[in-house]
């Protein structure tokens, strides 16, 4: 027996949204293909936007989208307007890029644990916001508007480590301009899992979508999206531009 639409599937389109480098990447395209099942299940036609990770916090916090797709577990911390979307729909890692050799500790503090870097990370991350804030004052943490800059910082040698989600910075890395340099992803930070957050004017919708996401997980339909989002990567690698 079909789940049946609920009430407020009357207010259409969903508007979630995710940032700029995430939506271009693999990642990007796995969120594409589980929200819009999600939502489908939910009869809710989804309305996925992409915007700088800085100004997309700010539209949802004030309540201009409906939520956005691809936040940490602590984030409604630091947005007391959001609510978290449990359970996770995937695990990502958060990895410092930089040139080969260079010695790091374990974690986020493993990043200065040999000596003061100059740190930059993609503006409205907020796990980087929260973990980098943390570091020693002696090192010099900044951060740029998009992983394609930190990565040419990276080149130039103007700073010593740049930090961004894994499958974000690995797609940039793979650009033409890269080709050619020393960039070395030199170690994991944190594997941590990931959630939609909704805004509190759609807080009637969190327990129906958590109970979609878990249905998703079980039936595999998560790890069928996966495959296909691989699949779909693959294929833009290896087409002609």
């Amino acid at each position: 027996m079909g789940m049946a639409a609920p009430a407020f599937a009357q207010r259409s389109p969903l508007v979630l949204v995710t940032a700029d480098d995430v939506w271009d990447s693999f990642c990007g395209t796995w969120l594409k293909l589980i929200y819009t099942d999600a939502c489908a299940r939910l009869g809710l036609d989804l309305s996925l936007q992409s915007y700088p990770a800085r100004r997309a916090a700010a539209m949802s916090d004030g309540g201009l989208v409906d939520g956005e797709v691809n936040r940490v577990r602590t984030y409604g911390a630091l947005h007391s307007q959001m609510l978290r979307v449990d359970p996770p729909h995937f695990a990502v890692n958060f990895c410092a890029y930089g040139h080969a050799p260079v010695q790091l500790g374990k974690g986020w503090s493993g990043l200065t644990e040999f000596g003061s870097r100059r740190i930059d990370y993609r503006n409205g991350v907020a796990r980087c916001v929260e973990m980098l804030g943390a570091l020693p004052p002696t090192s010099q943490v900044s951060t740029v508007n998009n992983a394609t800059l930190g990565m040419r910082k990276l080149a130039q040698r103007r700073i010593d480590l740049y930090v961004d989600l894994e499958s974000v910075a690995d797609r940039v890395l793979m650009q033409p301009e890269f080709a050619n340099t020393t960039i070395r992803r030199l170690a994991v930070i944190e594997t941590i899992d990931m959630h939609c957050y909704l805004h509190r004017s759609r807080r009637a919708l969190v327990q129906p979508l958590s109970a979609v996401l878990a249905a998703m997980h079980k039936d595999g339909s998560v790890e069928r999206h996966r495959k296909a989002a691989v699949a779909a990567s693959q294929q833009k690698a290896t087409s002609p531009a």
